[in-house]
């Protein structure tokens, strides 16, 4: 009959009704508004929450920041110490007789003390100025990856020169060593070089557990700020239907609501005559019914045109009875033609292909990849050669056969779609 009825998704006291009988409105004019001040209030706070919970994350992110910076300043110095200690704070406990050859300045019964020293040291130069030229490639935009990395290194520079102050310590306090008041100095020196290059470890050590927590703060301050987001999208969501609008173009033929009157959900308060002469009636199952709704936009071909020729519909009413056919309940749905177009004949069979729902930028994969039973459902992921059952949350399933995985996976994953 070419006559919309419009309905609300959901109950409420009318604020305003926009429009009157035999006015002309068009497809998304506003029609009825319910009451959404309490909706209003909910999403004001809501949007607050969520700016205080991204202000959080900025700062978790900066301190995460400030704490790489640390790490880079930790390195530094860590190799300052280091060289202190080689070439400033044992050198007395070494005569050269050439370049990087060295010989103990003291006698000592530790054979291996005295024959290793000297090697030790001279490795030990060589390192110093390997992990020197390692850093001054060292730049300020450190990953996670690349800190853990560094700091390891910094920790086997250090080790190394550690190795060598801990084999002298051995040789100055070899039993046979008298106490001779002369070596209390190089004592004193190497106990300052070992204090130093041990709080170099331990600094080292520290920042990588502080960096590993400062990662995870931000991760829990994301996870939260996703949760802020869905509840300003949900809210958002609950205000959008609060307001009616003309699912297609046309003339207003009925109002049943005045402002200040309780209506319910699905109860409809305007109609509204199409401005085209024809539209497409279809029963839609009930497993597809609950999929769609008023003013989701569908493409349609015609038999008498093929699938190359498509037009473009809006459907504008779903009755909320079922109609029973060959023991299938289906729901009888009703689409308007957007345009008019003169090739469109009245008694012509159609196909639909209504667009219920669509997302873009989301991680898919094969419906067929997708295993679930009564408790769980989970794809397969290969880790190396090995797979790997990794329980997902699956969303929209596409016609092309795809379904959206909303968590559980992450881009790059490689997911078996079938087994030989």
């Amino acid at each position: 009959d070419g006559c919309g009825r419009t309905p609300f998704e959901t109950s409420g006291r009318v604020r305003s009704v926009s429009v009157k009988v035999g006015d002309t409105v068009f497809a998304g004019t506003v029609l009825v508004r319910l009451d959404a001040a309490e909706l209003s209030a909910e999403l004001a706070k809501a949007e607050s929450d969520l700016a205080t919970q991204r202000a959080k994350l900025d700062e978790a992110k900066t301190a995460l920041g400030n704490v790489y910076t640390g790490a880079i300043n930790d390195l530094n110095s860590a190799y300052l110490k280091a060289d202190d200690a080689v070439h400033v704070k044992i050198t007395s406990l070494f005569t050269s007789s050439g370049q990087s050859v060295y010989q103990l300045s003291f006698d000592t019964c530790d054979y291996e003390a005295k024959v290793n020293a000297g090697g030790e040291r001279a490795a030990a130069e060589e390192d110093l100025k390997k992990w020197k030229s390692e850093l001054a490639l060292l730049n300020s935009d450190l990953s996670e990856t690349e800190s853990g990395e560094w700091l390891n290194a910094g920790r086997t520079h250090l080790n190394l020169v550690k190795g060598l102050l801990e084999n002298l310590n051995k040789a100055l306090n070899a039993d046979c060593i008298l106490n001779q008041s002369s070596l209390d100095t190089y004592r004193a020196s190497l106990s300052t070089a070992r204090s130093n290059v041990n709080d170099a470890l331990v600094a080292l050590s520290n920042k990588e557990q502080a960096i590993l927590s400062q990662k995870a703060a931000v991760t829990s301050v994301e996870v939260s700020e996703k949760s802020y987001e869905a509840s300003v999208s949900t809210i958002k969501t609950q205000l959008a239907k609060t307001v009616l609008v003309s699912p297609i173009r046309g003339t207003i033929s009925s109002v049943e609501a005045e402002a200040g009157e309780i209506v319910g959900a699905n109860a409809a308060v305007a109609s509204v005559i199409s401005a085209a002469e024809l539209e497409i009636e279809a029963n839609i199952p009930e497993v597809d019914v609950a999929k769609i709704k008023v003013g989701d936009e569908a493409k349609v071909t015609l038999d008498a045109y093929g699938s190359g020729v498509v037009f473009q519909a809006m459907v504008f009413q779903i009755d909320p009875a079922e109609k029973i056919i060959e023991g299938v309940p289906t729901y009888r749905t009703k689409l308007q033609f957007t345009e008019k177009d003169e090739r469109i004949k009245s008694g012509m069979t159609a196909n639909i292909d209504i667009l219920a729902a669509e997302k873009e930028n989301v991680i898919y994969v094969p419906a067929r990849a997708v295993v679930g039973d009564d408790n769980r459902t989970f794809v397969r992921i290969l880790e190396g050669n090995i797979p790997k059952e990794a329980d997902v949350q699956t969303g929209l399933r596409g016609s092309d056969g795809n379904v959206e995985i909303i968590s559980g996976l992450n881009d790059g994953d490689k997911v078996v779609t079938f087994e030989k």
